[in-house]
């Protein structure tokens, strides 16, 4: 079990450089070679930015999420939408904390200013880091699946949305930080029965 956690570690270790980040604005499966793990990706090529997930061989929500943001140090803050809109589903907000990178729970119920959300629970994992060209974030988190009005479709097609702002927030060391509005957005599909690995190998991460 411990060999196949060090591969899970590596296959998330990953770290684009601009020249790695694919240019295309689609949803791929990219599987870090010489390890078990596979993740569903969605790369928004004009900001270089990437998101990736990876789930549990499961038949329905609930479920654990594995997500990796990988972001140029120009992106101040990026984050997504569970439900595929602002308001009314469990967003993931992060952003570059000196030589890492911080993971925000938020929720709103309107166009504004997203506050804590208690629903979700997020391990950091250790091999989330910021460089001098880029940010990667790598949480566990639990309660993104499921939550008050709406859940994840593990087997199909499912809406979610990213956003992001240039402007760095105003305390990056504090996950309770404010931030400002996004400079882009937008909604995408993304098929989670592609983000499947064996349940042994997502609980060794």
């Amino acid at each position: 079990m411990t060999g196949l956690k060090n591969l899970a570690l590596l296959a998330l270790g990953w770290t684009a450089s601009a020249e790695q980040v694919k240019r295309q604005d689609a949803t791929a499966k990219y599987c870090p070679g010489g390890t078990p793990i596979c993740f569903s990706e969605y790369t928004v090529a004009a900001q270089n930015l990437i998101y990736r997930i990876a789930i549990p061989d499961v038949a329905a929500a609930p479920f654990d999420i594995l997500l990796q943001i990988v972001a140029p140090k120009t992106i101040g803050w990026a984050g997504i939408a569970w439900g595929g809109k602002m308001s009314n589903n469990p967003l993931t907000i992060g952003w570059a904390s000196g030589t890492s990178a911080v993971v925000s729970s938020r929720w709103t119920s309107g166009h504004s200013m997203p506050g804590a959300y208690t629903g979700a629970n997020y391990i950091v994992l250790p091999t989330t880091t910021s460089n001098a060209t880029h940010w990667q974030l790598d949480v566990l988190c639990q309660g993104c699946s499921q939550w008050a009005g709406g859940s994840l479709n593990p087997n199909g097609q499912n809406a979610f949305a990213w956003a992001k702002s240039n402007r760095a927030v105003s305390a990056p060391a504090n996950n309770a930080s404010s931030f400002g509005s996004h400079d882009g957005k937008a909604v995408f599909a993304h098929d989670l029965s592609q983000a499947k690995i064996p349940k042994g190998v997502f609980d060794a991460v």
